[in-house]
C-alpha cells in the first residue's frame, strides 16, 4: 500500500519556516482573535505564559514583522498601518544566556551589565533588519537615510566611528561586528586568562538603543508615525534571574512608541524584581499576563473549535478534504449496546469476582441465592448496579440476602417503570465509571476515551498532545494498511485511537521530564497519587465519581510538597481547577486534575466531577513517604476501606462513598 502522507508529522512551530506557519495559521475563534487578546498596539506591555505545547511560539511569531510581511507583501507599508505595528521577534534561547555568568562561585564580571549590552545590540539589529526588508522591496524611500543612521549613533557613548556610517545597512554591520567582539571576548576568556570587561567597551546605556531607535524611527520616517514597535521575546525562560531583572526593568521603564510582549513556560518567570532597589513589577498596573493554557481550558467551546480548525487545515494543505463539521464523523467512538452485548455473552467477570467474595464460611450457604437475586439478564448495566448495592449493603452490615432480594426488587421496577429510584440516580450520574469497570472485570480495554471529542478533552487545553495524537494515528493506520480520513464508513479504529494514546503518553512523560533530583521525585509522586486514585475509583464502593480530580487543604500542604506540587503544576502533569472553600469551615482547598494522557494511562476519569480530598497524613505518604512501604501500607488499608469483605463493616464512621451521598 502506498504510503499516505502523515501531515501531522511536525508539531513544534520552531521546527516550521515562516512560510509553513503563516499556511497552518489558525486564529482562536472569537471576534477579535488572538490579536484582541494579545493587543499587540497596547502600551501595557503583556507576559505571556503557557505550557510546552501551548502554541505560545506560534502565536507570538504571527505578530512578528516576517509574519507580518508575508501577509502583507503586496503592500507592507499599509498593512503595518492596518495593524498598528512592526513586530521584532527574539527567540531567547538563542541568545545562551547562562554564558553570561562565570563557571565557579567566585563572580569575576559584571555578567548583568555585559548581557545588558550584547541584547541592545542583538534586538537593535534585528529591528533595523526589519526596516532595511522594507527599504530593499521597495516599498520605503527614505531620503535621510544617512541622518537617521548618524541619530542612533548619537544613541552610543561614541562618536568617531560615525563617519564609517552611511545607512542603515552599515549601522547593523557595526552593531554585528561589537556583538561579535563580545563572543570572542567571552569564548576566550579562559584561554587568555583576560576578563571580558577589558576586551570590550560598553558602549550604550540598559534601554538606550531598544527605546532610542524606534523613537529616532517614529520621528524622522512619516509612514511609522503611527504605528508601535513591538519587541516579542520568547523563552524567557532562557534568561537567568538576573538577566531578568535587567529585563523587569525595561519593562517597568518602557516607552513610547515602544511596547513588549514577553513569552515564557508556566516555570519560566524566574523573577518580578528588577533593578530598582529590588522592587517587583507589578501586574496590572505595569504589565498584564495572558495564560494561554487558562484561555483554552475555560473557553471549551471556542478551544475544541479551535483544534478542530488546527486539524481541517493541516488536512486541507495535505490534499484531504474534510467539512467544517465532520470531524468526529471519522473517528469511531465508544458503542454501549455493542459493548454491552460483548459483555453479556462473556463469563460475566463482574459475577465472578463478586462470587469469590462470597466464598467465605459464613457466606457460602446462601451465596448461590445472592447470586441469582443479583443477576439481571434483560440489562448487564443494571446487573453491575446491582453488585455496586449489593456492596454498599454490605459495608453497612445489612443482612446480605435480604439485600439482594430489595435490590432485585427495585432493579426490575426501575426497568419496567423508570421509577426514579437508586437505579436511575446512578446512572445519570456514575454511567460511565461502571462501564470502565465492566471493562475492567472482564478483560477488556476501556474504550470510553475514544473519538475525536474525547481526544480534545484529554490534551487539557495543550494543543500539541492533541497534533501529537493525531500523528501517531496517521503511524498505526500505516501499520494496519488502513488509509486515514478516506471515507466516514472506514472510520480510524479504536485500536489506532488507543495506541496513539499511549505512545502520546510515552512522549509526554519523556518531553515533560523535570531536570534534576526534583524531576526523580516528582515522578514518583505522581505516579503514587495516580496509583492511590485508581485504587479509589475501581474500589467496590468507590468514595466519588469519576475519579481524577482531586483536592489539599491549603494551609496543610508543607513547603517541601507545596514545591512538588508546584513542579508537576508547570510542567501540566496536574491540571490546577480552582479554589474551593469548604462549605462548614470556610477552609480553602486548591483543586487540581490529573493530566489527560495520564488519566488514561492510569484508567481514570477523563471528566471532571467527583473531587477527592486528601488529608495531611495522605499528602504527606503520596509526595513525601518516608519510604515505599509507607505507602503501600496506606493503598492496603484503602483497599480494606472501600472492597469487600472490607476491614470492619460494623464501622458506619468512614466517609461516605458516592452511594451514601443519594
Amino acid at each position: 500500500m502506498k504510503t499516505q502522507t502523515n501531515p501531522f508529522n511536525i508539531t513544534k512551530a520552531v521546527d516550521y519556516s515562516d512560510e509553513e506557519l503563516d499556511r497552518f495559521w489558525v486564529d482562536f475563534p472569537m471576534e477579535t482573535g488572538f490579536k484582541g487578546i494579545i493587543k499587540p498596539t497596547s502600551d501595557m506591555p503583556m507576559i505571556i505564559l503557557g505550557s510546552k505545547g501551548s502554541g505560545k511560539t506560534h502565536i507570538m511569531k504571527h505578530f512578528s514583522f516576517t509574519s507580518q510581511n508575508l501577509r502583507w507583501k503586496n503592500d507592507i507599508l499599509n498593512g503595518l498601518k492596518m495593524d498598528g505595528y512592526l513586530g521584532t521577534y527574539l527567540r531567547c534561547s538563542g541568545l545562551n544566556g547562562f554564558k553570561f555568568k562565570d563557571k565557579g562561585e567566585q563572580v569575576t564580571e559584571d555578567w548583568q551589565t555585559i548581557f545588558s549590552y550584547y541584547l541592545e545590540l542583538w534586538l537593535s539589529q534585528l529591528l533595523l533588519k526589519n526596516v532595511i526588508k522594507i527599504l530593499e522591496e521597495g516599498s520605503l524611500i527614505i531620503s535621510n537615510e544617512h541622518i537617521i543612521s548618524l541619530e542612533i549613533m548619537q544613541l552610543l557613548d561614541i562618536t568617531e566611528e560615525s563617519q564609517n556610517i552611511k545607512n542603515l545597512s552599515h549601522l547593523v554591520r557595526y552593531f554585528s561586528e561589537l556583538q561579535k567582539n563580545i563572543d570572542y571576548a567571552i569564548n576566550n576568556k579562559s584561554f587568555t586568562q583576560k576578563k571580558v570587561s577589558e576586551s570590550i567597551e560598553i558602549l550604550a546605556s540598559p534601554g538606550s538603543l531598544i527605546f532610542g531607535i524606534p523613537e529616532v524611527l517614529n520621528r524622522e520616517i512619516k509612514e511609522f508615525q503611527d504605528i508601535k514597535f513591538l519587541y516579542l521575546l520568547d523563552e524567557y525562560e532562557n534568561f537567568t534571574e538576573d538577566q531578568q531583572k535587567y529585563f523587569n526593568t525595561l519593562i517597568r521603564e518602557r516607552k513610547n512608541p515602544t511596547c513588549f510582549k514577553i513569552g515564557a513556560r508556566r516555570y519560566g518567570m524566574r523573577t518580578h524584581e528588577t533593578l530598582s532597589a529590588g522592587e517587583g513589577i507589578k501586574a496590572g498596573s505595569e504589565f498584564e499576563i495572558f495564560d494561554i493554557d487558562t484561555i483554552f481550558r475555560e473557553n471549551k467551546t471556542g478551544y475544541n473549535q479551535f483544534i478542530n480548525d488546527i486539524c481541517l487545515k493541516r488536512l486541507d494543505l495535505a490534499g484531504i478534504k474534510i467539512a467544517k463539521n465532520e470531524m468526529s464523523d471519522y473517528f469511531e467512538t465508544f458503542n454501549i449496546d455493542e459493548f454491552l452485548k460483548k459483555i453479556q455473552t462473556g463469563d460475566k467477570g463482574h459475577f465472578l469476582a463478586l462470587g469469590k467474595k462470597l466464598n467465605l464460611s459464613k457466606y457460602k450457604f446462601i451465596r448461590a441465592r445472592i447470586l441469582a437475586n443479583l443477576e439481571f439478564n434483560e440489562n448487564i448495566l443494571l446487573e453491575r448496579i446491582n453488585i455496586m448495592l449489593f456492596y454498599r449493603e454490605w459495608k453497612k452490615g445489612a443482612d446480605l440476602l435480604s439485600a439482594s432480594e430489595n435490590i432485585s426488587i427495585a432493579c426490575s421496577k426501575y426497568w419496567l417503570h423508570k421509577v426514579e429510584n437508586e437505579h436511575y440516580r446512578i446512572i445519570q450520574k456514575f454511567k460511565y465509571d461502571i462501564l470502565d469497570v465492566l471493562a475492567r472485570e472482564n478483560g477488556e480495554k476501556i474504550r470510553s476515551v475514544i473519538g475525536f471529542d474525547n481526544i480534545v478533552k484529554i490534551s487539557n487545553g495543550i494543543p500539541r498532545h492533541v497534533l501529537i495524537i493525531m500523528k501517531h494515528i496517521f503511524k498505526w493506520n500505516e501499520y494496519f494498511e488502513m488509509k486515514t480520513f478516506k471515507s466516514k464508513d472506514l472510520k480510524i479504529s479504536a485500536q489506532s485511537q488507543l495506541n496513539a494514546i499511549k505512545d502520546t503518553t510515552k512522549w509526554f512523560v519523556e518531553d515533560a521530564r523535570i531536570p534534576g533530583d526534583d524531576g526523580s521525585i516528582a515522578k514518583d509522586s505522581i505516579e503514587r497519587l495516580c496509583d492511590y486514585l485508581r485504587e479509589l475509583r475501581f474500589s467496590d464502593i468507590p468514595p466519588e465519581c469519576s475519579i481524577s480530580t482531586f483536592s489539599l487543604k491549603s494551609k496543610l500542604i508543607p513547603a517541601e510538597i507545596s514545591r512538588i506540587i508546584n513542579f508537576l503544576e508547570q510542567y501540566s502533569y496536574i491540571i490546577e481547577v480552582g479554589e474551593r472553600r469548604d462549605k462548614n469551615t470556610n477552609s480553602r482547598y486548591s483543586t487540581y486534575q490529573i493530566n489527560g494522557l495520564l488519566a488514561v494511562e492510569w484508567e481514570l476519569s477523563i471528566s471532571r466531577r467527583g473531587i477527592v480530598d486528601l488529608n495531611s497524613k495522605e499528602l504527606q505518604t503520596i509526595f513525601a513517604p518516608d519510604s515505599d512501604n509507607e505507602f503501600k501500607s496506606m493503598i492496603q488499608s484503602e483497599k480494606n476501606k472501600y472492597n469487600a469483605p472490607f476491614a470492619d463493616n460494623t464501622n458506619t464512621s468512614a466517609s461516605p462513598t458516592l452511594f451514601d451521598k443519594f
